[in-house]
């Protein structure tokens, strides 16, 4: 299951770019405050014709940053709620300070990610926005020894002929991180629903090979 809590106090209809890529298995939780309780016609058309489910909550007022305090903890409320299942959280804000709520949920192998909205990243590279810098990955990319690294025929335990690919292998040899390889595969898929489930049944070999 896919969970995004959006900030719309700060992205407000932007946010939402790329509604349109979600599905099913996808909750939408929108938090917002009385002076961001406006939404469009057309956002709101847009919005019932999905498949992703809709739940919105609005934030007391008189207190600074009183909707960031409500999303932060209803996210903890949910990662907690859900600790049985393979679940991805996603924080839709602009926001920075939400990184440090980010890595801290990274320390503790939960899939968390602030992002922009919902659009494709290769469309657009501004619309993705993922904690761990570009200098950090490669640093990673380079202390990958080979006992850590997996064959084709070790992730062929796994996956189907189907679901392997040479990009799959390049991608879990790279990094170290089971964080840095979930960003991979989500960037690789474009589609959370495939690389969720690719994820998952890797996590086994993950933790095989020492991927922290």
């Amino acid at each position: 299951m896919n969970y995004y809590f959006i900030d719309y106090e700060n992205v407000h209809a932007d946010g939402f770019i790329g509604i349109e890529n979600l599905g099913e298995n996808d909750i939408i939780c929108v938090m917002y405050t009385e002076q961001s309780k406006t939404f469009s016609l057309e956002l709101v058309e847009k919005i019932v014709t999905q498949k992703a489910k809709l739940e919105s909550y609005k934030a007391g007022t008189g207190a600074k940053n009183s909707l960031d305090f409500q999303l932060a903890s209803y996210l903890g409320y949910m990662i907690a709620k859900g600790e049985e299942t393979e679940n991805y959280f996603y924080i839709v804000s602009r926001d920075t300070g939400f990184n440090h709520l980010v890595d801290f949920w990274a320390q503790r192998d939960i899939n968390v990610k602030r992002i922009i909205n919902f659009a494709e990243n290769e469309k657009d590279p501004n619309m993705v926005v993922l904690t761990e810098e570009p200098k950090a990955k490669a640093k990673s990319k380079s202390k990958v020894s080979d006992t850590n690294k997996a064959t084709k025929e070790e992730l062929l335990q796994y996956l189907t002929e189907e679901e392997y690919s040479d990009k799959i292998l390049e991608i879990f040899n790279s990094y170290k991180t089971k964080v840095a390889i979930n960003n991979g595969l989500s960037k690789e898929f474009r589609d959370s629903q495939k690389s969720s489930a690719i994820y998952k049944k890797l996590k086994v070999l993950l933790k095989e090979k020492q991927k922290s």
